[in-house]
């Protein structure tokens, strides 16, 4: 079955290669591919290429697992809880047509996952929904290798046109952010899709073909670079770690704490970031970030929130 799912991509695959993706000999794959073909399934072969299936040819769709059932249900319950509304509506909209596409036995265990599942429990909390930026037309590009251009709005609330090749999607807590590499500054940057207005999709073919490791597409080079050395409680190290918006230098496991050093440009923000963490953080170094970190605290105990002007 899963040798039918790869032939379903329409891509070649040679006996050698599924030998060794299975673990098995060369003489099992040639009599699992003599199975496929009297299943009616027409394969073809060539010599160099490997087998794959004619083009005009259509293979059945092969029925989900309830297991395979579950993972979808796990992600739509995920897109569902997005803030953007339109992603909430696709969720929505994707999760009638399976329920269209399935068996009657199998719509009543989605239904159980669909009502047995919570994904941002308190995401109701939230009086309005924003839009979360125009993720589909950046996944256009990706497949299409086509360049974007869109307006910027920054922190400071300055407006820009920018133009770039987008390489990935990432989600944080409340937004999603899309990296690229920018034309002007020829250079990966970070973008929040929120802050992305009249996105359209250009007929310029993207200008970088770099493959960029997790690690570029993640910290890039930093303009300014202060490394951060901190011990976080064995408790909270999972938290920690997984939220992290810093590329870990070091690491040292100690018997009830982890010692971690890691680069970060904006100290006023992970100052702010590690509050969350209260006593089960300690600062280590350096001088500067520890003589923050008493300022806001000083601040927050002595001042109250002061109304916005006007």
């Amino acid at each position: 079955m899963k040798i039918i799912y790869m032939l379903q991509s329409g891509k070649r695959i040679t006996v050698d290669v599924l030998a060794g993706m299975f673990d098995v000999s060369r003489r099992t794959i040639f009599r699992d591919m003599r199975i496929i073909q009297d299943l009616g399934v027409p394969v073809t072969h060539e010599s160099e290429m490997g087998y794959g299936v004619m083009r005009e040819a259509t293979i059945p769709p092969i029925m989900f697992s309830f297991r395979e059932l579950s993972v979808v249900m796990m992600g739509l319950s995920f897109v569902g809880s997005q803030i953007d509304p339109d992603m909430v509506e696709d969720a929505k909209n994707v999760s009638l047509k399976i329920r269209n596409a399935i068996p009657h036995s199998l719509q009543e265990r989605m239904n159980s996952l669909e009502s047995g599942t919570i994904v941002s429990p308190y995401i109701h909390n939230i009086e309005k929904r924003k839009k979360g930026g125009d993720w589909y037309l950046i996944c256009t590009s990706f497949a299409e290798k086509r360049a974007v251009r869109f307006l910027y709005s920054d922190r400071k609330g300055k407006t820009s046109t920018r133009l770039i090749d987008p390489h990935t999607l990432i989600h944080y807590t409340d937004h999603w952010n899309v990296i690229g590499f920018c034309h002007d500054r020829k250079a990966l940057r970070n973008f929040v899709l929120d802050r992305m207005t009249d996105v359209t999709l250009t007929d310029e073919p993207f200008i970088s073909d770099t493959n960029y490791s997790r690690d570029e597409l993640l910290y890039g080079r930093l303009e300014k670079e202060y490394t951060v050395t901190v011990e976080i409680a064995r408790e909270k190290a999972f938290s920690f770690l997984s939220t992290l918006p810093g590329k870990i230098t070091e690491r040292k496991d100690l018997s009830r704490v982890i010692r971690l050093s890691f680069l970060i440009d904006n100290l006023d923000y992970i100052n702010e970031w590690m509050l969350g963490f209260g006593l089960h953080l300690h600062i280590i170094s350096p001088a500067s970030l520890k003589k923050k970190r008493a300022v806001l605290l000083e601040k927050m105990l002595g001042s109250e929130l002061q109304p916005p002007a006007g």
